[in-house]
C-alpha cells in the first residue's frame, strides 16, 4: 500500500521506492516518466505556495546534486501538509526521534526524544533535516535546518541537533 510505501521511503530513506514513487506519479499524469512524475509534484508545490524559484529538482529521491529546494520551501510545504487530510499520516510517516528510522540514536536520551518527526537528507558534505518538533512548551514547531558544503571534520549533525534542543527549550 503506498501509505507504508511511503513510510519506507521516510523512515529508512530507501531512495529506489523514492525513484519508483515519481514514476508513479507520472503514471497517473501522463508516460511515467520522471517529467511527468516532477509535473505532478510541481502542481502539487504550486498548490502549497512553493515558487519555482525555491525548488529546482532532478530526480525522485533527492540523491542527484542538481537537486535545490531553498528551506522557506520545505517550511511552506510542511506547513501545506499539516493542514491536509493526509497530514496526519504523513507527519506518522517520518522518522522519529530517538525512536525509529534515521533518527534512531538522533535524540535518543535528550528532551527531544520522541518529540521530533522529521526528514533526515545527508548527501556530498551537505545535511538536512526538516519536520516538526514538540517545543518543552507543548507547540509544535515546524522547521527546516540546512548545512551546506560542511567539511568533513565538522560534525553538522550534533550542531544542528543542538540548535533545535536549544530552540525546543526557549519555546
Amino acid at each position: 500500500p503506498l501509505g507504508e510505501d511511503i513510510a519506507t521511503i521516510n523512515k529508512l530513506s530507501q531512495n529506489l521506492h523514492a525513484e519508483l514513487l515519481l514514476r508513479r506519479l507520472g503514471v497517473a499524469k501522463g508516460t511515467g516518466s520522471i517529467a511527468d512524475g516532477q509535473a505532478v509534484v510541481e502542481a502539487m508545490l504550486a498548490e502549497a505556495g512553493v515558487s519555482d524559484a525555491q525548488v529546482s529538482l532532478s530526480d525522485g529521491s533527492g540523491m542527484s546534486s542538481y537537486n535545490r529546494v531553498a528551506p522557506r520551501a520545505t517550511l511552506r510545504l510542511l506547513q501545506f501538509a499539516a493542514h491536509q487530510p493526509w497530514g496526519a499520516s504523513f507527519r506518522a510517516s517520518l522518522p522519529i526521534g530517538g525512536v525509529d528510522g534515521t533518527l534512531r540514536r538522533r535524540f535518543a536520551g535528550t528532551p527531544l526524544e520522541g518529540k521530533v518527526f522529521a526528514k533526515t537528507g545527508p548527501l556530498n558534505a551537505t545535511y538536512a533535516l526538516a519536520g516538526w518538533l514538540v517545543a518543552a512548551s507543548g507547540r509544535t514547531l515546524t522547521f527546516a535546518i540546512y548545512a551546506n558544503d560542511v567539511p568533513e571534520d565538522v560534525r553538522a549533525t550534533a550542531i544542528m541537533d543542538r540548535a533545535l534542543l536549544a530552540l525546543a527549550a526557549a519555546n
